[in-house]
């Protein structure tokens, strides 16, 4: 019994996978400077929180390009 449990644990982490986060600092300083453009005036904060959490999984957690994740991210929160 003790070796199946053994044998589980192994395979269960053998096949997790690796969780990322960006940092926090990053999320604040992405809200501060998407309030301040002009380009966006008027949009909710709420909207601007999920536009930058969204960027960041997409370029700090998972890799991706900036401008892509970016352009991604804006069509979702930015209407």
């Amino acid at each position: 019994m003790m070796r199946i449990v053994s044998l589980l644990l192994t395979v269960l982490l053998m096949f997790s996978t690796k969780a990322m986060a960006y940092p926090q600092e990053q999320l604040k300083d992405c809200i501060s400077s998407a309030s301040m453009n002009t380009s966006i005036e008027g949009t909710s904060i709420e909207s601007i929180e999920k536009y930058c959490d969204c960027a960041l999984k997409l370029i700090v957690d998972e890799g991706q390009d900036i401008r892509n994740s970016g352009y991604e991210c804006a069509t979702k929160y930015f209407k």
